[in-house]
């Protein structure tokens, strides 16, 4: 029975682990990767997609990662997430390179997270790719011995990668975190780099230390909660979805989704096989791999481009306003899905589509930056930005964690408003920002219909990314300001 599961993991891990895990993959490509035959391979998939870890795609005999998936992998990245989110972006503020976060899986690496260089001539990274270049840093870091603890360096063709190990309480080399580059820039950069992937190893192991816990201790099993009706791949699934937001024992989470100990423990042995859980060396408590986290990341433009653009659509239509979805792009707003409609008679908005813009003065700017505290914005705020810019803008942020929503007028061009809301991915991080744009005077009369509008489109994207909540809400938790540290 446990042969299953471990068959189930395999076709989960070749559907989405991928750099486009929407995009429908043939049930021949899914039976060749895994190594299992045709209708066996068929019968897992069909189970899967009941489960909602996989949909079926448009063309017959096709799947893709379903929203069980996509939500599990945020619950699994959420702990860190805000780790991520800012060590990432300030890595790649400091540097202008590529910033690569990786778990390892098989013999390479997987890139769980990244964020891209400002340069024009740079080294690419997406996230979901497995690298297999051994001699690259990024595998070497998580394979590495004690005599690479500290720092490794590699250079293939012409890019220099330099990377660190994060490793766990218990000394398990969890993640790699490098910094990539052409080796033109790379030796006067190099001094540097290695002093800001010091820093920022010891901001992550902080916050893996703050996951590690001690022995746990089960509840008393309350047999009545037990069921035995769940089938064996459902089972297995309720385990890793509990653990991947409260790691423990395998008999606290056999309690916690009512399943006998005897046969948890089973499935957990199973799921340990497949490496989708791993066991805390010093505490036994069940960790899930994070490699997984790339799932929801991998999804998250092919999502906005596959659903994105006829919600902005429909909005636009629906409000006769223009409509941009924008993302982070390093510390620059970068425009992802938009619809222009007409700005009043013999007027019309020029487009953004794939165009980045500074975040300061952005329609989505301070929302985009929401999940940031008070130290980290002051650390990541454009240094050519005065005083005054940056206490508006922390008011901003400010204003849309407190109501859900910033309606703002353009600092570059006179009458234009822009009402934004935060579009959250399935970690619950802000990886969006609905943006609803019209002429000044027509917002100012429709102010809360439209700041509805945007809320509402919002909570349709998020839920397109597998965000477990229906609609933005305002937060009682503000930003307060605090000082810009000086130029570096």
């Amino acid at each position: 029975m446990t042969a299953r599961v471990e068959q189930a993991v395999a076709i989960l891990r070749a559907v989405a682990g991928r750099t486009d895990p929407t995009s429908p993959l043939p049930l021949a490509a899914i039976s060749a990767s895994v190594g299992a035959g045709l209708s066996t391979a068929s019968r897992v998939c069909a189970g899967l997609v009941e489960s909602g870890m996989l949909e079926r795609g448009e063309a017959y005999g096709t799947f893709a990662t379903g929203p069980r998936a996509l939500a599990l992998s945020g619950s699994a990245a959420a702990a860190l997430g805000p780790t991520v989110h800012f060590e990432l972006h300030r890595l790649a503020q400091e540097t202008a390179e590529t910033v690569i976060l990786s778990a390892a899986e098989g013999t390479g690496a997987r890139i769980i997270a990244s964020v891209g260089s400002g340069w024009t001539l740079h080294v690419p990274a997406a996230v979901g790719d497995v690298v297999t270049d051994a001699r690259r840093a990024v595998i070497r870091a998580l394979a590495g011995d004690a005599a690479e603890a500290a720092m490794v360096e590699s250079q293939a063709g012409r890019a220099v990668e330099i990377a660190v190990p994060l490793t766990s309480p218990d000394g398990r080399r969890l993640l790699s975190l490098a910094i990539a580059l052409p080796v033109y820039r790379a030796v006067r950069a190099r001094p540097r780099i290695r002093r800001l992937l010091a820093d920022a190893r010891r901001a992550f192991e902080r916050a893996l230390a703050e996951g590690h816990r001690g022995p746990v201790v089960p509840p008393p099993l309350d047999r009545s909660t037990i069921t035995t009706s769940v089938r064996t791949e459902e089972a297995a699934l309720r385990l890793v979805e509990h653990l991947a937001v409260a790691p423990g024992s395998a008999t606290a989470a056999a309690a916690a989704v009512g399943l006998r100990p005897d046969r948890a423990r089973r499935l957990v042995d199973a799921l340990v096989r497949s490496r989708l859980l791993a066991r805390d060396a010093e505490t036994d408590a069940l960790h899930v791999d994070p490699a997984i986290h790339a799932w929801h990341r991998a999804a998250f433009l092919p999502s906005l481009a596959r659903r994105g653009s006829a919600r902005a659509m429909a909005t636009a239509e629906r409000v006769g306003a223009c409509v941009f979805v924008t993302t982070l792009a390093g510390m620059r707003s970068f425009t992802v899905v938009e619809h222009i409609e007409p700005m009043g008679e013999g007027l019309l908005m020029a487009p953004w589509l794939g165009r980045p813009h500074p975040l300061v003065g952005s329609d989505g700017g301070p929302t985009l930056a929401m999940d940031f505290d008070a130290a980290q914005l002051a650390h990541l705020f454009p240094r050519r930005h005065g005083a005054s810019e940056y206490d508006q803008f922390v008011r901003r942020v400010q204003r849309v964690r407190a109501d859900g929503t910033l309606t703002m007028r353009s600092v570059d061009e006179f009458g234009i408003t822009s009402i934004s809301a935060p579009v959250r991915d399935a970690a619950g991080l802000v990886a969006a920002a609905a943006c609803i744009v019209g002429a000044t005077e027509d917002v100012s009369m429709r102010l809360p219909e439209l700041q509805e509008a945007a809320r509402t489109l919002a909570a349709r994207l998020s839920e397109d990314l597998g965000a477990t909540y229906a609609a933005s809400s305002g937060s009682v938790d503000a930003v307060d300001a605090a000082s810009i540290p000086p130029s570096r």
